[in-house]
C-alpha cells in the first residue's frame, strides 16, 4: 500500500478561495512581523549570520514552503527576541506573532502555497477493467 507524503498526512485539506487567501495574508503578516521585530533584538542587525537565515525563514513562510517548520522557526525567533523588549507594545507584538505562528502551524499553508502544489490533492485514476468485487 503506497504511503501518503508527510505534508499531506499533516493537513488533509488545502483550502482555496477566501480561506486560502486569509491563510496567505496571515503568512505574509507573520513574515512582516518577524522582519520588523526580531533583527534588532537578537543581535547586531548588521551581522549576515542573523539576517540571512531570517530572510530564508520569511521567504519560506510567505511562499508556503514547509509551512509548519517555518512557523515554528518564527515562533522560536520571536520567543528569543521577547526578553529584550522594552515596552508593553513590543511585548504585545511579540505575543501576537507567537500566537499567529502557532495558529498557522496548526491550520496549515492553504491552497495558495508551494506546499499545496507539492503535496496537495491528487486525482486517482483507476485503470479500466479493474472491477474488483467488494465482498
Amino acid at each position: 500500500m503506497p504511503t501518503m507524503p508527510r505534508m499531506q498526512r499533516l493537513f488533509s485539506m488545502f483550502p482555496v478561495g477566501r480561506p486560502g487567501i486569509a491563510l496567505l495574508l496571515l503568512r505574509v503578516a507573520l513574515g512582516a512581523m518577524l522582519l520588523v521585530g526580531v533583527p534588532g533584538r537578537l543581535a547586531n542587525p548588521d551581522l549576515p549570520w542573523v539576517l540571512l537565515p531570517l530572510w530564508a525563514v520569511v521567504i519560506a513562510l510567505c511562499v508556503g514552503l514547509c509551512t509548519p517548520v517555518a512557523c515554528l522557526l518564527c515562533v522560536a525567533l520571536e520567543a528569543a527576541a521577547w526578553p529584550c523588549c522594552g515596552t508593553a507594545v513590543e511585548e504585545a507584538s511579540h505575543a501576537c506573532a507567537i500566537l499567529i505562528g502557532v495558529a498557522l502551524a496548526m491550520l496549515g499553508p492553504g491552497g495558495y502555497s508551494l506546499d499545496a502544489r507539492l503535496f496537495g490533492r491528487r486525482q486517482v485514476i483507476f485503470p479500466p477493467g479493474d472491477d474488483a468485487e467488494i465482498e
